[in-house]
């Protein structure tokens, strides 16, 4: 496979911000101009009880045909979601988002959060977003990436072999925990591939890490379907 190596604009978030973060960095192949305040006046971020929990992957993506991009989400979920729905419409995509919510297990991490991802999903397609339900490889990451980066949502915590990290309110900051802490998804820009490894801008790497870093295929495909545990495995391919 041919090296492809795009630049954009590297930005360090906010706590709980790299989904607008890596939205920015995305957006700033296309515009230089953009800022990460932009994408967070239309994209906020989500608290409940005091504690940022992150963004609804529907309303990020809703983000981008609203700026007038042609926008595909790939879609790698299998709980909200269906494999068996590759063959319908965005509208008809959502009309089965609508039923599936009313049978998401109680006891599933989705029985809190369903409305409000469905909400953004059904957002996204209004704003004229599309789903494509293919295999993720490392084939279909290098076809994306041929003319413009990605933008990609991955579980952190695999990607980076972490311990699990918990909320200080105090701070504002994520704390390791392995007992009480969670598992955290993050978005980040694919802007790369060569020799095997792709080329991501992580908005907030790990200490002694750089923002701009090459990660092996396997294991960047395995974090982003890692990111199952919040139905945050999916990418997001725009075009002007």
């Amino acid at each position: 496979m041919q090296a492809i190596e795009h630049r954009v604009v590297s930005i360090h978030q906010d706590t709980a911000q790299c989904m607008q973060t890596a939205a920015a960095q995305l957006l700033s192949f296309f515009d230089p101009k953009i800022t990460v305040d932009q994408v967070i006046k239309e994209v906020p971020v989500y608290e409940e009880n005091g504690e940022k929990i992150g963004t609804s992957p529907g309303h990020l993506a809703a983000y981008f045909p609203a700026q007038g991009y042609g926008t595909i989400s790939y879609i790698f979920d299998t709980e909200l979601f269906d494999r068996s729905w590759g063959s319908l419409s965005a509208k008809e995509v959502v009309e089965n988002l609508k039923l599936r919510q009313r049978h998401i297990p109680e006891n599933s991490w989705l029985s809190r959060y369903h409305k409000v991802l469905v909400d953004g999903w059904e957002l996204y397609v209004a704003k004229g977003g599309s789903f494509e339900f293919q295999n993720l490889n490392t084939k279909l990451l290098h076809s994306l990436l041929v003319d413009s980066p990605i933008f990609v949502t991955l579980n952190s915590t695999y990607l980076n072999q972490e311990s699990k990290q918990l909320y200080d309110q105090e701070t504002d900051k994520f704390q390791p925990d392995p007992i009480r802490g969670r598992s955290l998804t993050h978005g980040v820009t694919c802007t790369g591939y060569k020799d095997g490894d792709f080329l991501i801008i992580d908005p907030d790497p790990p200490v002694n890490q750089e923002q701009r870093r090459w990660v092996q295929s396997d294991h960047l495909i395995a974090s982003i379907m890692a990111a199952q545990t919040e139905s945050d495995n999916f990418l997001v391919k725009i075009s002007k």
